[in-house]
C-alpha cells in the first residue's frame, strides 16, 4: 500500500482576539494591519474579501468600526508546504506498522506541517488515529521507521532502542574519499560556536557531549566520493551526520554539515520565502542522501527477531558514479 504522491494539505485555524479599548472607533482594516503585521494591508483586504474575519459573529470588512471588548475571529485558511507522501507499508501487525518513508516528508509536526508528515499520514492510510512513532527519520532522510499501534508496543520498542537492543544499518554516499572501515568512538554534543541553534558537534569543544559510537563500512569508493553502510551503536541527535563529517567525508547533499553556518542560514531563508525545499544549487542532490536500509529488533508480541528492509532509493544512483550499487 503505498499514499498518493505527490500532495499538499491545507488547514483552516481559528484565531480570536479581544478588540482592546484603545481600538475603539477605528476601522477593522486599519486596526488588524498595524496590530498583526504578519500579513499587510493588501493581505488583509483578501482575508476580508473572502469573508475570514468576523466581530462577534458576524463577518466583518475594511470599514467597519470597532468596538471595544467585542471578539475578532480570523478562520486563517494555511496551506502546508509540499512533500512527497508515497509512503509504502512493508509490515503491519495488531502490535506494530513499519514503513517506507520518501525523502521531503517530516516525521511528525513541525512548524508549518501539520497534516503532510509521515505520522498523520499513514494514520489516514490504515484510519488508526492512536499510532504512534517509535523513533523518527530527518525530513531528508528516506528508508525504515517504525511505528506502535499502543502505548505498551511503543514503550517496549523505545525501551530496545534506548538499551541498544535495535540493530539500524543505514547507507550514505560521502563527499570524499573514506580509504577503510572504521569504528568512530567520538562524543556528541551542541556546536561550541555554531550560530544554528541545532547543530550538534564531535569536536573536542562541544556542550554538553555525550558518548556516541558509529561503525562505518566502506561499500566503494570513487575520486570524489564514498558509499558507505553506517551502523550507529548509539542514537544521538544526527549522529551519522556528525561522525561523517568528522571524518572529513560529509553526506553528499547536507546542507547543515561539511559547510559553514551561512550556507544553512541562506538555504532556511530562501524556504521561508517560498522557495521550494528541493532547489538547490547545480551540481547538488536535492537532499541528503542518506537512507535507513535496515532496522532489526526483538517484536514485541513474539520476542522473535524481525528485519525489516528498504532498497537503495532511485535519487541515489545518479549521484553514484562509478560506484556499483551495493546488492
Amino acid at each position: 500500500m503505498t499514499a498518493p504522491y505527490p500532495g499538499n494539505a491545507s488547514r483552516t485555524s481559528t484565531v480570536r482576539s479581544r478588540v482592546p479599548r484603545i481600538a475603539a472607533g477605528r476601522s477593522l482594516l486599519d486596526y488588524v494591519s498595524e496590530r498583526f503585521r504578519y500579513l499587510d494591508r493588501a493581505r488583509w483586504l483578501q482575508e476580508m474579501a473572502a469573508g475570514r474575519l468576523s466581530l462577534d459573529g458576524r463577518i466583518a470588512n475594511a470599514t467597519t468600526v470597532l468596538r471595544a471588548g467585542s471578539w475578532l475571529v480570523w478562520r486563517r485558511d494555511h496551506a502546508e508546504p509540499e512533500v512527497d507522501r508515497s509512503v509504502r507499508i512493508l509490515h503491519d501487525d495488531p502490535s506494530l506498522v513499519v514503513v517506507d518513508k520518501p525523502a521531503h516528508l517530516p516525521s511528525h509536526a513541525d512548524g508549518p506541517f501539520v497534516a503532510n508528515t509521515l505520522v498523520h499520514i499513514v494514520r489516514t492510510m490504515l484510519a488508526a488515529p492512536s499510532l504512534d512513532l517509535v523513533h523518527r527519520l530527518d525530513r531528508e532522510t528516506s528508508g525504515v521507521c517504525v511505528l506502535a499501534r499502543d502505548a505498551a508496543t511503543r514503550d517496549h520498542l523505545r525501551r530496545q532502542f534506548s538499551t541498544n537492543g535495535v540493530r539500524k544499518e543505514y547507507l550514505a554516499i560521502v563527499r570524499g574519499g573514506i580509504e577503510h572501515d572504521i569504528d568512530v568512538d567520538l562524543p556528541i554534543g551542541f556546536h561550541g560556536a555554531s550560530t544554528v541553534s541545532l547543530r550538534r558537534s564531535a569536536a573536542p569543544d562541544a556542550r554538553d557531549a555525550k558518548p556516541a559510537a558509529t561503525r562505518i563500512e566502506v561499500l566503494g569508493r570513487a575520486a570524489d566520493r564514498s558509499l558507505v553502510r553506517c551502523l550507529p551503536r548509539t542514537g544521538r541527535t544526527h549522529q551519522i551526520r556528525v561522525h561523517l563529517e568528522a571524518l572529513g567525508a560529509p553526506v553528499l547533499g547536507d546542507k547543515l554539515y561539511g559547510r559553514p553556518d551561512d550556507d544553512y542560514l541562506a538555504f532556511v531563508a530562501r524556504v521561508k520565502a517560498g522557495a521550494r525545499a528541493t532547489d538547490v544549487g547545480s551540481g547538488e542532490p536535492a537532499r541528503q542522501l542518506l537512507h535507513a536500509a535496515a532496522i532489526e529488533f526483538a517484536h514485541p508480541g513474539s520476542g522473535a527477531t524481525v528485519r525489516f528492509t528498504s532498497p537503495l532509493p532511485d535519487d541515489f544512483r545518479p549521484w553514484l558514479g562509478t560506484i556499483p550499487p551495493p546488492r
